[in-house]
């Protein structure tokens, strides 16, 4: 399962990195094999960390595994996130101070101020072997002796914690959501701002592996600065990338929603690095936390989408500068109504676009609470999705209709429990055009 170094050199030289559409053949994939982070889960910190539920970590594995291999027999290479941040530490001592120094920063005592408590966090993780800060980093380290070893800096630690904070290091078990953390668009990397204090330290280990890995790093990727941290208000801009569907050709479609907000769509807006932002304002809830989860590329010219909400979501157009080319001081956003898919026909130029959904609207609602709408292309019209639809009336059976889609089914147990689906768990390194 592990990809050797040179075999991740090979697949870069043979595929070249970069992602042209949502929708074209899917060369490399990103993914997060989860691990020790699920083990840490527990009645007292499941909601904080994001999960709805306890999932078995042997059927997460069984059900990943399947997900993975079938990408692989239908032409896709899979690397994992554990294996690229390993070969990065193991390479770059700059990438590995670099990530200590960003995990002390968000740790509990520097937050504290209690600054002998943060030396000695350093400290600790400067002892630590590239595989063990690896797995700490991911895995997490709960404040015990039994984690912190016979280390000199070990007591300092314990002494300093509060009996509240369990953990010297908080798990990632959200890294399963490939998706949020960046998005590859063109030959441009953005690396998003996370809406939940617990997401905060896995932006880190994304820009580390692409600024300091031996062959991310120097693949004629671009890291794009793209936040300017603050507006006037001091609102927090936010993006997280199962917002972002970059539809090719300049035209970035994406989410205003529970996970991303206004003021992040209009720092990414105002780059001037793309030719169309369409934002799409979906309702802040959880069950419909990000744009995936309600409506997803299925091809050049369709799309899932949920149809409860097809008339409800206003769609805008986020505008950086006049028809006369006038850069604007600050993006005006203009509507373009509240009905989704006459919106998108109109702004793609595309009369002809299909939207896919469940027959009815009790259907419909089932199947996006069980993150169904939320489906990955490997190649035009071949997509993965959970399985478990409605076998009559169930979104798949739509798109499968005279053979129209090639439809891949993952079992859900043991990724679920994350309110994620299949889309969510990747992310594209290389996908090609249309």
């Amino acid at each position: 399962m592990k990809a050797s170094g040179t075999r991740t050199k090979d697949i870069f030289v043979e595929f070249g990195v970069g992602v042209e559409s949502e929708c074209g053949k899917l060369d490399i994939v990103l993914m997060h094999r989860p691990g020790r982070e699920l083990l840490r889960l527990n009645k007292d910190n499941l909601h904080y960390l994001l999960y709805d539920a306890f999932p078995n970590i042997t059927e997460t594995h069984q059900s990943h595994d399947f997900f993975s291999q079938y990408l692989r027999d239908h032409g896709t290479h899979v690397l994992y996130l554990t294996d690229l941040l390993h070969e990065t530490l193991m390479f770059s001592d700059k990438a590995r101070h670099t990530l200590i120094n960003g995990i002390v920063a968000h740790s509990y005592f520097s937050y504290g101020n209690q600054q002998s408590a943060a030396m000695a966090l350093q400290q600790w993780l400067l002892e630590r072997t590239p595989e063990q800060l690896t797995k700490d980093v991911i895995g997490g380290v709960a404040c015990s002796k039994d984690e912190l070893g016979i280390s000199e800096y070990t007591q300092t630690l314990i002494e300093a914690n509060d009996s509240t904070n369990h953990f010297i290091i908080p798990p990632l078990p959200n890294l399963l959501f490939m998706r949020d953390t960046f998005s590859i668009i063109e030959k441009n990397v953005f690396i998003w701002e996370m809406a939940k204090p617990a997401r905060q330290n896995e932006p880190l280990l994304l820009r580390i592996i692409f600024r300091y890995h031996p062959y991310l790093s120097t693949c004629g990727l671009k890291i794009i600065e793209w936040e300017r941290k603050y507006d006037n208000n001091n609102e927090y801009p936010t993006i997280e990338g199962g917002d972002i569907a970059y539809l090719g050709q300049g035209i970035l479609l994406i989410g205003c929603s529970e996970r991303t907000n206004r003021i992040g769509i209009e720092e990414l807006a105002s780059t001037g690095l793309f030719r169309q932002v369409i934002a799409i304002i979906i309702p802040p809830r959880r069950t419909y936390m990000h744009l995936d989860t309600v409506l997803s590329s299925v091809g050049q010219h369709a799309f899932t989408l949920h149809g409860p909400l097809a008339e409800t979501m206003e769609v805008f157009t986020v505008e950086n500068q006049s028809i006369n080319s006038k850069i604007f001081s600050k993006p005006k956003w203009i509507s373009h109504g509240c009905n989704v898919r006459q919106a998108l026909q109109k702004l793609l130029n595309d009369p002809k676009l299909i939207f896919y959904d469940a027959q009815d609207e009790e259907t419909s609602i089932y199947e996006q609470q069980q993150c169904r709408h939320n489906v990955v292309v490997i190649d035009d019209y071949h997509v993965m999705i959970y399985a478990g639809s409605d076998s009559e009336k169930g979104i798949v059976t739509q798109m499968t209709y005279n053979n129209i889609c090639r439809v891949g089914q993952v079992p859900p147990q043991g990724l679920s429990e994350g309110g994620g689906g299949v889309h969510c768990m990747t992310n594209a390194i290389r996908r090609r055009a249309k």
